[in-house]
């Protein structure tokens, strides 16, 4: 249930995107699969934001979302203060098309046109006077370094190539909300290097708010900031200053980061102490877990 203590109007002018208390089960026969646990997490406009998490983490379930590809089973999505939650067809239609830019990991592109034509296509859609189409094309395709290979068809150019040029189809509508996933997959290193620059470019000269979704530490790092997500919960982010930290969501919750829970020999029930210099978090004892299941007499 949504923290009904927050002031959410306050929240959404602070923030582009402002997501609450995000849940999403899926049907598979029987049984019901549990991707996304209670999501709650903030991006401020102009952010570049990275979600790293291994496969089945929930990372690209909270990207369709985002991206009103797919509705959440509880929770919501502010974009500019508006819900993207509750959106219909046509209305999540439009979001999509004057809000948002996708870039997945293959099939960004129509195979037989060329690049130029790849770029200029959704500005075409969208009802762009052709001139102005091609003009941006030209721009982004030049900003990108692809101006000589405009004219080649997907199949006539690499994957960091192919990925390039999908970063200028995102941008063609002009987009205030850039998202990826997994982009970088099916590249070699030089490569996935080479397009997180232009993405971390086009972040920093358009002022596009950037969310990106991989399972590579690495590729996440060329973020302002990275999340963790696993089995469906944001799990901390990475600090420049302060490394590892977690976050407490609008509902209270801490969800302490598997490598540190490991590290400190923390399972299932903790104490809580408060000192002079913080909060100590320390494992329940075998011990004194046995003494709190004893019945009261």
């Amino acid at each position: 249930m949504i923290n009904m203590a927050e002031n959410l109007d306050e929240i959404a002018e602070q923030y582009k995107v402002v997501v609450r208390d995000l849940m999403k089960v899926y049907k598979r026969g029987q049984k019901e699969v549990i991707a996304l646990r209670g999501v709650d997490f903030e991006v401020r406009e102009g952010e570049f934001l990275s979600i790293v998490g291994p496969s089945g983490s929930g990372k690209s379930t909270l990207l369709k979302m985002l991206g009103a590809l797919d509705k959440p089973t509880a929770g919501m999505i502010l974009f500019d203060g508006h819900s993207v939650s509750i959106l219909d067809d046509r209305r999540s239609m439009l979001y999509r098309r004057q809000k948002v830019g996708f870039i997945w990991q293959i099939g960004n592109l129509v195979p037989g046109l060329t690049a130029f034509k790849n770029v200029t296509l959704p500005m075409k859609l969208a009802g762009a006077p052709t001139k102005l189409a091609n003009e941006r094309a030209e721009m982004l395709l030049d900003i990108m370094g692809l101006s000589p290979r405009a004219h080649h068809k997907p199949n006539q150019m690499s994957g960091g190539e192919n990925q390039r040029c999908a970063i200028c189809v995102a941008l063609a509508n002009k987009p205030e909300l850039l998202l990826g996933d997994e982009i970088t997959g099916e590249l070699d290193t030089e490569t996935t290097d080479m397009v997180m620059e232009a993405l971390k470019k086009t972040n920093e000269e358009f002022g596009t708010t950037v969310i990106n979704v991989t399972h590579n530490p690495r590729v996440a790092e060329y973020a302002d900031r990275v999340l963790r997500i696993r089995d469906g919960l944001i799990e901390g982010q990475k600090h420049t200053l302060y490394g590892d930290i977690t976050e407490i969501d609008a509902k209270g919750r801490m969800v302490i980061p598997e490598t540190i829970r490991r590290l400190a020999g923390i399972k299932k029930r903790v104490v809580l102490k408060a000192t002079s210099e913080g909060l100590l978090i320390s494992p329940l004892s075998t011990g004194e877990e046995n003494n709190n299941n004893q019945p009261i007499q």
